[in-house]
């Protein structure tokens, strides 16, 4: 996902230093902007010594913030405890108003400057003082939107990162979904027939590996072509007639373009096996169309056998995994169907 310049600031940890400069540097001309507005009248008189007091008032703003970033808001904000971290905020800006106040008058008594507040002992100047400690708020609460908006992306990244992980071993536990069933019974009907039926155990050997061979390396990738899905199919069915000790008889016909189309890997066998593996079925007819976009699996067998309502979960939760909103599966007893739009 393509990401602002703006967010990568606020966001990245390599761009840490970078905010923290930024953050100070602005601090700073704030704080020695209401110096020189508090002391106007008395500039000429103090001269230099103006700087000082920004810097000292500048310090003081910046060991406050801080103590707000570092300890308040990592011990209370962070862990919701909320009601204390804003009283932990109004008592640390009550003090702060009234150091400020106490330094405003120990600077102009000890440089013989004149007072702008007639008394300081009066309850009414905190009043009057709150717009001084604007500054103080302001830099409080960006500090708190910008730390629980990271809070915020870092969850938010690793509730996707879970999501992800989820969904790939939902599409990994599909990739591995042929059934181990079919695959141990081929390898019994093989070794039964070692000595009886050697060409036939060699068949099945070899249609068994034809399988696996694909599951290994076809199935790494996220999207197969859907002709290739198809062999897959047929190699399956035809591994399903060698190993069957009933009569079994299938009809795969394909129509349309199947050379372009690609869909996920393993994805109709899972109708098949569904099938074939809670039932003895005599005869399947299977019906593959690819038309635009669309694929329509079309699966006929016996009437009495059904897709029990296990199995019809198990592969719903799969396409609703892989196809989400993009498909439609019908179920009847002796049929199954499944649309598919592929993009």
């Amino acid at each position: 996902m393509h990401q602002s310049k703006f967010y990568r600031l606020i966001v990245d940890p390599e761009y840490r230093i970078g905010r923290h400069l930024f953050f100070i540097v602005t601090l700073g001309i704030i704080t020695f902007n209401q110096v020189f507005i508090g002391y106007q009248e008395s500039l000429a008189h103090l001269g230099g010594k103006i700087y000082l007091i920004g810097l000292l008032s500048f310090a003081t703003y910046l060991l406050t913030t801080y103590v707000n970033y570092f300890v308040l808001i990592p011990k209370f904000l962070l862990r919701e405890r909320y009601v204390t971290y804003v009283l932990s905020s109004v008592i640390f800006v009550f003090l702060l108003l009234c150091v400020g106040i106490s330094m405003e008058y120990s600077i102009r008594t000890f440089l013989g400057l004149s007072h702008r507040i007639i008394s300081y002992t009066n309850p009414l100047i905190l009043v009057d003082s709150l717009s001084a400690s604007a500054i103080t708020i302001i830099c409080f609460w960006s500090m708190c939107a910008v730390t629980l908006f990271r809070k915020w992306n870092t969850m938010n990244a690793h509730i996707m990162a879970l999501e992800y992980k989820y969904l790939e071993s939902e599409v990994n536990k599909l990739k591995g979904q042929v059934s181990p069933v079919i695959l141990s019974k081929a390898l019994q009907k093989a070794a039964y027939l070692a000595n009886s039926d050697a060409q036939k155990s060699s068949q099945i050997l070899m249609q068994l590996g034809q399988l696996l061979r694909y599951q290994l390396y076809e199935c790494d990738r996220e999207k197969v072509f859907l002709h290739s899905e198809i062999t897959f199919i047929k190699q399956f069915l035809e591994l399903k007639k060698l190993i069957t000790d009933d009569p079994f008889d299938y009809h795969l016909e394909v129509k349309g373009n199947t050379n372009k189309a690609i869909i996920s890997p393993l994805l109709v066998i899972v109708l098949l096996q569904s099938i074939l593996v809670q039932a003895e079925v005599k005869q399947l007819d299977v019906v593959i169309e690819a038309v635009n976009k669309n694929i329509v699996f079309q699966c006929k067998f016996t009437d009495r056998i059904t897709l029990a309502d296990e199995n019809r979960q198990d592969v719903m939760e799969k396409l609703d995994t892989l196809y989400p909103d993009l498909y439609a599966l019908t179920v009847y007893g002796g049929s199954i169907e499944l649309k598919l739009e592929v993009v």
